[in-house]
């Protein structure tokens, strides 16, 4: 493929959070009549938004190191983690901004950010995903590589699972969020590193 092409999905796929959260926002009060307070914690206490832009972000990254050669592969992973932290930050200026705006006499805007966690809690992931692609480690031989592939897009792939299993269990909140996240974040450092 093209490297252009590889590029303009990559960061399309970066874009994806940002689509995510203004199409939920715009669906809520379009379409279902939400408030406009009751549509931002719509969307920032929406775990389908903060697992799909968790998930597009991974695959950006993912599919971009894929398509690069082996060589090049050090410095596009330094791109990637300076993005992670940038769409991390658009994310928490969007949210807080709409909460600035959509707050009112009897609510106070910081409370309203706060309370609507996800935002906050993606872009912790994305600072935290980003400084953890930049450790170098090796794989210890070739043979690896296919089991390595299985294992990271297997822990991927059951993030969501993870979440759902836990909340059906009655765990709280912060542990069933906690497990898809992990599984996201060391699926995705698996991948890149084999």
């Amino acid at each position: 493929m093209k490297t252009d092409t590889v590029e303009d999905i990559s960061f399309g796929l970066y874009l994806m959070p940002i689509a995510l959260y203004l199409g939920i926002s715009g669906f809520d009060i379009g379409v279902t009549g939400l408030t406009a307070q009751e549509s931002f914690l719509s969307v920032t206490r929406n775990p389908f938004w903060l697992i799909g832009s968790l998930l597009s972000i991974s695959m950006g990254l993912i599919f971009q190191i894929r398509e690069t050669k082996e060589g090049e592969r050090s410095g596009l992973i330094g791109i990637h983690a300076k993005r992670m932290r940038i769409i991390g930050l658009i994310i928490v200026l969007i949210s807080l901004g709409e909460a600035i705006a959509v707050s009112d006499a009897e609510t106070n805007a910081v409370g309203l950010f706060i309370t609507g966690r996800f935002p906050i809690l993606f872009a912790s992931v994305m600072f935290l995903q980003s400084a953890f692609i930049q450790i170098p480690f090796s794989m210890k031989s070739e043979d690896n590589k296919f089991t390595t592939s299985i294992i990271s897009s297997v822990l991927i792939l059951a993030s969501p699972m993870a979440y759902y299993l836990t909340n059906m269990i009655g765990l709280p909140f912060i542990v069933n969020l906690s497990a898809a996240l992990l599984l996201v974040i060391f699926g995705s450092i698996l991948f890149i590193r084999d």
